[in-house]
């Protein structure tokens, strides 16, 4: 995770998440169709998928659980350290050894639990891949210069505000808004022509 901030404004920009990546993955692998829409990304960019192993006699409630899964991941509450053990982080109840968040949905749950360490390997070579080519390491535009950029437009020093980008390794070109706080983004937004002008776009609002 990279962080820019100053004494009054903070932006995290998260690159390879592990739970929104494998929430992604199964999405992929075990083909489970939903609308693409709201805080609901495109489709994994990958070229080739594994077989998928649940029936698809399952599909609706395979659905109904993904949905419910992705939209917990998304609207969590920002981790904050030290963790509160009594009331732990969201995204711990999608993850081993319990999968306590998918109880309701017996189907999804069996297809994640058999098949997680399958989908850490391809998140983990995902990130490997990433952290030798220097993604994490770069900024195509420094986020404080272009806090900077709009502060002296406005004439002004900007307003404490916190941002989080979760970057998304999907087939899409939008950015989702969650909240009034956190943007889900596709790297491939990220990594292209339009980024300068959307982060402009996304910062002019809170400073």
């Amino acid at each position: 995770m990279q962080l820019a901030g100053s004494m009054s404004w903070r932006i995290s920009i998260d690159h390879w998440s592990e739970a929104h990546d494998i929430a992604l993955w199964f999405r992929a692998a075990e083909r489970i169709q939903v609308d693409v829409e709201g805080v609901v990304p495109g489709p994994l960019d990958v070229e080739t998928l594994p077989d998928r192993r649940t029936d698809p006699s399952d599909a609706a409630e395979l659905a109904e659980g993904w949905l419910d899964w992705w939209r917990s991941l998304v609207t969590a509450p920002t981790m904050t350290l030290p963790l509160d053990r009594e009331n732990p982080p969201v995204v711990w109840s999608f993850s081993p050894p319990g999968f306590s968040g998918l109880h309701g949905f017996p189907a999804l749950r069996q297809a994640v639990a058999g098949r997680w360490e399958q989908a850490r390997r391809w998140g983990n070579a995902r990130k490997s891949a990433g952290m030798a080519a220097g993604r994490h390491m770069r900024e195509k535009v420094p986020t404080g210069q272009m806090v900077a950029e709009v502060e002296n437009e406005l004439g002004r020093k900007a307003r404490p505000f916190s941002l989080e980008f979760v970057m998304l390794p999907v087939r899409d070109d939008e950015i989702r808004a969650v909240g009034s706080y956190r943007y889900l983004i596709p790297e491939r937004v990220y990594d292209g022509p339009r980024w300068p002008g959307l982060l402009r776009s996304l910062l002019t609002p809170h400073v």
